[in-house]
């Protein structure tokens, strides 16, 4: 399982959540990124920090803020057996509106992966 799949678990009670993309429908989506992360050391540690990004779009401004609140509490400080420490790195940010006037968020996060639980 990826970290992206073990994200979307957490995300489990938010519908449509899609991974590295999301359809021109429904309106109301959330995307589950993988933006890389930083390298692990040499030591043979299993641990990966590695980086993420939940976009937002929604047909309403205010609802699709509150929702990336809720995703926000949903992931920041919380971790599963695999994902040890996820942490919020941005906050909200607010892309716009795309070219069908649905507004647009993005947040950003850092977490601990273990793909190997021994």
């Amino acid at each position: 399982m990826s970290m992206t799949t073990e994200v979307r678990g957490l995300l489990s009670t938010i519908s449509s959540v899609y991974i590295g993309s999301y359809p021109p429908s429904p309106d109301n989506v959330v995307a589950i990124y993988n933006t890389g992360g930083y390298p692990r050391d040499l030591t043979g540690n299993y641990v990966e920090e590695l980086t993420f990004q939940i976009r937002v779009r929604n047909s309403s401004y205010q609802t699709g803020e509150t929702l990336c609140n809720t995703i926000n509490g949903l992931l920041h400080g919380n971790s599963t057996e695999k994902l040890l420490m996820i942490e919020n790195q941005s906050g909200i940010l607010d892309l716009g509106r795309d070219d069908n006037d649905r507004p647009e968020f993005t947040m950003n996060y850092r977490c601990y992966y273990r793909e190997n639980v021994v």
